[in-house]
């Protein structure tokens, strides 16, 4: 996978969206399918959309009571220890948001390690982080956070 250090060379947020769905290893679909769906998915009502270093992230807010949930992805093309930054601040851009809870799927073992990073620098702070696999899909993760009041970007 072509991963561009954002230290060096900052791509913009369609650059980063079309080359992280090229390089993933397994699609069902063709490549020109996904980056239409992701294009339409961007027009949602209460999606928002943020690009940190070379990563975007497309979150979806609940309604009602669940207001302060979201439900969301990463589409990286930045360098391992970029993307975990990325994810601190993205973390804290959320609790500055008021989000309280955020949930997210990914296959493979590419953000694994990163999550595992935040779970330990979290277990630290006041946010709660839990990473499961979906029984009928054991290469599917689904990261549950609970976000503490406690910024985790700070100290970076």
């Amino acid at each position: 996978m072509k991963l561009t250090d954002s230290k060096e060379k900052l791509l913009s947020g369609p650059e980063i969206v079309v080359q992280t769905i090229y390089n993933q290893a397994s699609m069902q679909y063709p490549p020109e399918a996904i980056i239409s769906a992701v294009a339409a998915e961007t027009t949602l009502p209460k999606t928002d959309i943020v690009q940190i270093g070379n990563t975007v992230f497309i979150g979806h807010k609940g309604k009602g009571k669940n207001k302060r949930k979201m439900v969301g992805r990463a589409f990286n093309a930045d360098i391992g220890r970029n993307f975990v930054v990325n994810g601190f601040k993205y973390f804290t851009y959320l609790q500055k948001k008021k989000i309280t809870h955020y949930t997210t799927t990914f296959e493979g073992s590419m953000f694994l390690n990163a999550f595992k990073i935040f779970q330990r620098r979290a277990k630290k702070q006041d946010t709660e982080i839990g990473i499961g696999r979906l029984k009928q899909s054991p290469n599917t993760y689904v990261v549950f956070i609970r976000l503490g009041k406690e910024p985790l970007a700070e100290g970076l």
